[in-house]
């Protein structure tokens, strides 16, 4: 049994996780045929789970909404690029509808469950890509994250997730949520995985430096967060000192971010998915039909009020990196929650608090696992400078290992 199918017999075994909508059940044929024309590059047989909002011709696409079910007849650059390497896709992860929710409790397709503890989420709204990798059933995961979506799970489920800087994977073939916010993001176990995969498709630099010296601003105030997760957040910071992180820590007031990055978030989606509204509002999730409905009544000044603040949210940001290389916060206030618990109105803030602010000034971001012993809990590192945040985070995980 190669490598790809025994990936794919584990998504099959371990169906009660729930992480794919659709297995690609030839994607070892499909490798088999690359190696015998001699065509599989630097990413030969990785094993790719792809968020079923991302086209791949020929497979079917929901977009975690079954009244949005059709067959691609086209596949989104981000996947050809990767599938141009040897890479292939061995199925379309489970999503929170329509990409509109950071808890992966969809009323479809059923919630995706933690690898850690299957009573628990794995967040969203990418949650069955990271628990795919998590998992063990891909290498890699392809996700979307407009308020964090690729971070939380990642988070959650105790591995790696990065969205890179505002713009600089196409989203071209990925159906939209909004689109000032929308990135493609990548979820793998490690960061030095991470980093091997960014070169080989020619997004990243195959070396990166080692840092000595870099000053790391602990952004405060945002949120409070569980004894869980400031335990391990604390712990993760004392490993960015052991390689040569020198501390501040700096307070923010995000409430006016978060709210810009709602109001934004809300109108985009409202306008993508109007006429979804109107024909299918009774087929769609309590939860995604409230916050479009809601997004549909904002009115005009407040979306423009909202795209001012998020320009301000840049500048803040700009001027915090001139003398800070990066700043860190924990990935979630909170470490997963049970199932049954997710759809309490108190939990979206916990997991959204401080990712979004990084959609909002489109900086790149990562979160890789803190330091803890029993659930997951993610450290997020954002910085100006792409090549500067892979090294430091690089050089924490070789710390924190």
């Amino acid at each position: 049994m190669s490598e790809v199918e025994r990936k794919i017999a584990e998504a099959r075994r371990r169906a009660d996780l729930n992480y794919f909508i659709y297995l690609n059940e030839g994607a070892a044929r499909e490798l088999e045929s690359l190696q015998r024309a001699g065509r599989c590059g630097a990413l030969c047989g990785l094993a790719v789970a792809v968020k079923d909002n991302i086209e791949i011709a020929g497979m079917p696409i929901t977009n975690g909404a079954p009244y949005m079910k059709r067959v691609s007849d086209k596949t989104a650059p981000v996947v050809r690029r990767l599938m141009a390497e040897g890479a292939v896709v061995i199925g379309k992860t489970n999503m929170h509808e329509l990409a509109l929710g950071a808890t992966n409790l969809n009323p479809h397709f059923g919630p995706t469950r933690n690898p850690h503890d299957p009573s628990r989420i794995t967040g969203g709204s990418s949650g069955g890509s990271a628990g795919a990798v998590a998992a063990g059933m891909a290498d890699l995961g392809i996700g979307t994250d407009t308020g964090g979506s690729v971070r939380i799970p990642a988070a959650l489920c105790g591995v790696v997730g990065y969205k890179p800087p505002y713009g600089k994977i196409p989203t071209e073939g990925v159906l939209p949520l909004a689109q000032s916010l929308d990135h493609i993001g990548f979820i793998t176990k490690t960061v030095a995985d991470l980093v091997s995969v960014l070169a080989a498709a020619g997004w990243g630099p195959r070396e990166l430096p080692t840092p000595k010296r870099f000053r790391f601003a602990v952004l405060m105030g945002i949120t409070e967060n569980t004894r869980h997760v400031e335990k391990a957040f604390w712990r993760a910071v004392a490993a960015l000192e052991a390689v040569g992180g020198l501390r501040d820590e700096v307070f923010i007031d995000a409430g006016r971010y978060s709210a810009a990055r709602a109001a934004i978030l809300l109108s985009e989606a409202a306008a993508n998915y109007y006429d979804y509204l109107r024909s299918s509002a009774e087929q769609m999730g309590r939860d995604v039909a409230v916050l479009l409905s809601a997004g549909a009544a904002l009115p005009a000044v407040a979306y423009v009020t909202a795209k001012r603040v998020k320009e301000e949210a840049v500048r803040f940001f700009e001027t915090l990196f001139k003398k800070y290389d990066v700043v860190v916060t924990p990935t979630t206030a909170t470490e997963a929650v049970e199932i049954e618990e997710a759809a309490s109105i108190a939990v979206r803030p916990k997991l959204l608090a401080y990712t979004e602010l990084f959609n909002l000034t489109g900086h790149p971001a990562i979160s890789v696992p803190a330091p803890t012993s029993g659930l997951p809990v993610g450290l997020q590192i954002a910085a100006r400078d792409e090549e500067v945040l892979l090294a430091v985070a690089k050089a924490y995980e070789e710390e924190s290992r």
